[in-house]
């Protein structure tokens, strides 16, 4: 239904009070009609067609009987639609063939059209927000949910909004309740096409020379990488999980199937790229040269745009992020962020990007109590005002007072799609337009990052994120305690086998966790991990979050320092004090804890901090709260160990160790977030955030 401007204007200002994209609707949300997905399908002569793909392929029997799934259905029109542009392909490849049924179909393109449109996990479009669904289809790539600005649906009898859209398919009619699952029915098949991530910018004319660019410094190879075919994992792991306990809960641990190459590239239009005089190549190289000048001189660097020490290639790579990650959940979830975290400062995390040693600060400015997708910075140094009285923090301090820098926005896949960008998702990542250009100069390095880094153990590792495992939704995978397991995973490396590693799925009613999540560890494990970079050189507080529980382990910690792309041997790593008892609460006196309301001045609160820090301990921080409204600081079991202090560089690598000493193979390790803090914010009043 075409909708002239006014009336389109009108509806904008009624979704900017009530919500576009949660609104209410009438009567019962989901109806349950006691059928499966498979007997549904069958009722609805409209997709006869499509019932004989899934019976083709051999997933009808999965669909009459058990799981939790999500079929996008195309109708038959939609299905005649394909037959035909299959066979024009087809010939074009100089086969002669006619496709008119189903059957004519290869088996391969048959299998592959049921696999786009399936998903196996339960996904409601009205719980969903724009952006990359939740977890991958069963072809294992991301959809993408975006809203038509020009075009409304009415979705009861007083309830309308924007027009939804998947892929390239308009969703005709969404959330068909069945007792195995939901299905959303669309107008045309969801396109399967194979491009890699930088095919899209390449065929955008809006990025044509950042495109370039990739191309002359030798990314078009690079982002061309998918999977790593010599991953291997048991089927059984993957298909039926493992037992893992944490915190007395006992998870089911779904291993990582095959291990992925995925990038996010963060891209400025060729029309923000002349704002800097950036018309040519040569421009770009030339601007990049003033930034990234430390290989200047050297004759034979400068002329290869594709060493990974030109300019231009540095350059480049400061807006290429080594993993797939959608904006709904860069920050963390908004269910899980607005009920945890966020109390004091916007939700906030660090990544490091395709430019060694380099960091990226991400925030998500809140708009109410919800996360606000419009307002996504990258090295903003804006802060929250908070609501409850405190003054404003900046770089950790409270009272910070240093310089407010707006940072670049990422655009949102609505915003790209208004722009003409009707695909951002590729088999191996997704690019995002950004409204600046990206530099890691040292304004950022010295100015914005030197804050304390709260950084949350699941961005440790690229694989935790492109596999979706960080911020998961399990809400309908039938599993109440969900965790995605990983062997091995980038920047863990472990010295023996006896040891199950999982990312614990947020949820919005039980986790005592920053930001939600986190990783257990549980067996006799001695892993070490590879830290985030420092941004500059100085005096850093290293410090872990603590997580007390009667059914922990003990460890020793050991850190580190390797000259970049050298190993690490055994003969490297230092012990960083006496072993930690995860198993002690902080209230013991070998701690000291007190809670605040239980002393009797702002001045006793101070010195018994002081106190703590002088033993190596702090409190949670205030800033983030559990479920039921506790900040961290006010919780006995946890807290923060100050693992070392010590003169760091920039230009080293750093490594932590964590060993088990506790003989007992169900022993836990519940690792949450790390701390990086700089000595000037370290020496002030920070303590308490």
């Amino acid at each position: 239904m075409r909708i002239k401007k006014s009336v389109f204007l009108l509806l904008l200002s009624m979704f900017a009070f009530t919500g576009c994209w949660e609104e209410q609707h009438p009567g019962t949300y989901y109806t349950f009609s006691g059928q499966t997905v498979a007997s549904s399908l069958e009722e609805k002569p409209d997709y006869s067609e499509f019932v004989k793909v899934l019976q083709r392929a051999g997933i009808w029997s999965d669909l009459s009987t058990y799981g939790h799934n999500t079929c996008f259905a195309p109708n038959n029109e939609a299905i005649a639609r394909f037959l035909k542009e299959r066979e024009a392909a087809a010939r074009k490849e100089g086969k002669d063939v006619t496709y008119d049924r189903v059957e004519d179909l290869p088996k391969e393109d048959c299998d592959t059209l049921a696999w786009t449109h399936l998903i196996d996990i339960t996904c409601y479009v009205g719980d969903l927000i724009p952006g990359l669904l939740p977890k991958v289809n069963l072809n294992d790539r991301f959809l993408i949910l975006t809203l038509d600005s020009t075009r409304v649906e009415q979705l009861g009898d007083s309830v309308i909004a924007l027009q939804r859209r998947l892929n390239n398919s308009i969703i005709l009619a969404q959330d068909d309740s069945c007792e195995n699952g939901v299905i959303h029915y669309i107008d045309r098949c969801i396109d399967f096409g194979g491009d890699y991530v930088y095919d899209l910018v390449d065929n955008d004319p809006k990025t044509q020379l950042f495109s370039e660019g990739l191309r002359v410094a030798g990314f078009h190879k690079i982002l061309s990488e998918w999977y790593d075919y010599n991953y291997k994992i048991g089927d059984d792991s993957v298909r039926n999980g493992v037992s893992l306990t944490s915190a007395g809960n006992n998870y089911t641990v779904f291993y990582w199937e095959k291990r992925k190459t995925n990038f996010t590239l963060l891209v400025p239009t060729d029309s923000i790229l002349n704002r800097y005089g950036i018309y040519t190549i040569t421009d770009m190289f030339n601007y990049a040269k003033n930034i990234y000048s430390e290989y200047n001189g050297v004759d034979s660097i400068m002329a290869d745009y594709s060493n990974p020490k030109n300019p231009l290639f540095r350059f480049l790579s400061y807006h290429i992020l080594p993993f797939l990650v959608d904006l709904s959940r860069i920050n963390g979830r908004n269910d899980i962020v607005k009920t945890y975290n966020a109390k004091v400062t916007y939700p906030e995390d660090y990544f490091e990007t395709f430019l060694p040693k380099s960091l990226m600060r991400i925030t998500t400015k809140f708009k109410g109590d919800d996360i606000d997708l419009n307002n996504i910075y990258i090295n903003s140094n804006i802060y929250r005002i908070p609501t409850n009285g405190a003054r404003e923090q900046g770089n950790g301090t409270l009272g910070f007072n240093g310089a407010k820098v707006r940072g670049v926005r990422i655009l949102t896949s609505d915003e790209m799609n208004k722009l003409g960008v009707s695909k951002y998702s590729a088999l191996n990542g997704v690019y995002h337009y950004i409204d600046d250009i990206l530099v890691y100069d040292d304004n950022v390095r010295n100015n914005i990052l030197d804050r304390r880094m709260r950084i949350d153990c699941t961005t440790l590792s690229p694989d935790f994120i492109t596999s979706g495992a960080r911020q998961f939704n399990a809400e309908n995978t039938g599993v109440s305690k969900y965790g995605s397991g990983f062997k091995d995973p980038k920047n863990f490396t472990s010295y023996q086998t006896e040891y199950t590693l999982s990312v614990r799925a947020p949820n919005t009613s039980s986790s005592y966790a920053y930001e939600g999540d986190g990783i257990d560890i549980e067996g006799q494990f001695d892993m070490f991990v590879k830290l985030p970079p420092v941004p500059h050189d100085g005096t850093w507080q290293l410090r872990l979050s603590f997580r007390s529980n009667k059914l922990c382990g003990i460890i020793q910690t050991y850190m580190a320092s390797i000259p970049v792309g050298q190993e690490v041997m055994r003969t490297d790593w230092k012990p960083l004090g006496l072993p930690i008892d995860l198993r002690v609460d902080l209230d013991d006196p070998s701690v000291g804890w007190i809670k605040d309301e239980n002393m009797e001045s702002e001045a006793a609160i101070e010195a018994l901090d002081k106190s703590m820090k002088n033993r190596g301990w702090m409190k949670g921080s205030d800033a983030q709260r559990t479920a039921t409204d506790i900040i961290h600081r006010n919780v006995d079991t946890m807290g923060r160990l100050i693992l070392a202090t010590e003169y760091m560089t920039s230009n080293v690598d750093y490594y932590i160790r964590f060993k088990q000493l506790l003989d007992d193979k169900k022993a836990e390790f519940l690792f949450d977030y790390i701390e990086l803090v700089p000595k000037s914010v370290y020496d002030y009043n920070e303590d308490k955030h």
